[in-house]
C-alpha cells in the first residue's frame, strides 16, 4: 500500500466513526489492526500517529487512552514509556500502585505508609504502619502469654 493509498484508506468512510475509530480490516488475534506499508506489515494506530502527528519518539510506545486496541484515533493516542504504559493498563503490574488502602482499610498515605526493600530483588513495596502495629502489638501480648 503506497502512502497515497494508505491516506486513502484512512480518508474511506467504511470504518466506524465513533469516538473511537476502528479500522475494519486485518485483525490480529490481539486485538490490534495491520495495514501493509512500504514493504512490511506495520500496527495502523502507528502509522495513524505518524501521519497525523509525526515520528514516535525513541524509547517511547503508543498507549491507547481509550483502552481499545482496535482504535486508530490519533486523539486517543498519546506517546508515552513502557512503565507508564503498563500502569495506565489493566494489568498486574497496574494494580498494586492503584491501590489508596490496604486490606484491612487503612489508607496508604505518607504517614501511614513504609517503604520497603525485598531483600531478594531490591524492589520496593509498602506496608501499612498501623498493620505493622497491630501486628507487633499481637507479637508481644503472646509473647508475654506463653
Amino acid at each position: 500500500m503506497t502512502m497515497c493509498d494508505t491516506r486513502k484508506a484512512f480518508s474511506d468512510q467504511a470504518w466506524t466513526l465513533t469516538p473511537c475509530i476502528v479500522w475494519p480490516w486485518a485483525k490480529k488475534p490481539n486485538g490490534y489492526r495491520q495495514v501493509y506499508r512500504a514493504g512490511t506489515t506495520m500496527l495502523v494506530h502507528r502509522v495513524m500517529y505518524e501521519l497525523t502527528k509525526g515520528p514516535i519518539p525513541e524509547g517511547l510506545q503508543l498507549d491507547h487512552l481509550c483502552r481499545n486496541r482496535a482504535c486508530i484515533n490519533p486523539e486517543h493516542l498519546e506517546a508515552v514509556t513502557h512503565r507508564e504504559n503498563q500502569l495506565r493498563g489493566n494489568t498486574f503490574l497496574a494494580l498494586n500502585p492503584a491501590k489508596t488502602h490496604c486490606p484491612q482499610g487503612h489508607p496508604y498515605d505518607e504517614a501511614n505508609t513504609k517503604i520497603k526493600r525485598r531483600s531478594t530483588t531490591g524492589k520496593p513495596y509498602r506496608q501499612c504502619r498501623a498493620c505493622l502495629r497491630e501486628h507487633e502489638r499481637l507479637r508481644v501480648r503472646k509473647t508475654r502469654s506463653d
